[in-house]
């Protein structure tokens, strides 16, 4: 009998052991693919990494291009930009001698005129002192001769 209870035991432990066994058979296959898609990660391969690197140079090319294009412009632009300002220099240095050229010019009449004016108002001025001497002295005279005599 105890010969018999043991193997009732052990059956019994056997037939959960293996009831059990599907179970941690698929818990263990689940384990292992995720372990394999963790540590297996996805290698590129040779054409990819050739295909992305053919992509990156005429992305960078076609870059390149338009910044040579943009740098061109702007070059072009500085160009102009300066030729319009020596353009405007020249044209404030031809406004300035212009105007240096007209003032000089307009001093040299004034003072023309200044001079003339000033040699004519100076005999005009003579001639009315003369004249306005020459009445008052005949006022003098006729006053005198009239009063006196």
């Amino acid at each position: 009998m105890g010969i018999e209870i043991i193997a009732l035991v052990a059956g019994s432990a056997a037939a959960g052991a293996l009831s059990a066994l599907p179970e941690w058979v698929r818990g263990l296959l689940q384990r292992r693919a995720e372990v394999d898609e963790v540590a297996i990660p996805a290698v590129p391969t040779i054409e990819s990494r050739a295909d992305e690197l053919a992509e990156i140079l005429k992305r960078s090319t076609t870059l390149l291009s338009e910044l040579t294009a943009e740098v061109q412009a702007r070059t072009a632009t500085a160009m102009e930009m300066e030729a319009k300002a020596k353009h405007a220099e020249n044209l404030a240095a031809m406004h300035e001698e212009q105007r240096q050229a007209v003032e000089k010019l307009l001093d040299a009449r004034l003072e023309a005129r200044l001079k003339e004016s000033g040699k004519t108002s100076f005999r005009q001025g003579m001639w009315l002192n003369i004249i306005s001497g020459a009445f008052f002295f005949a006022a003098g005279v006729v006053v005198t001769l009239l009063i006196g005599g």
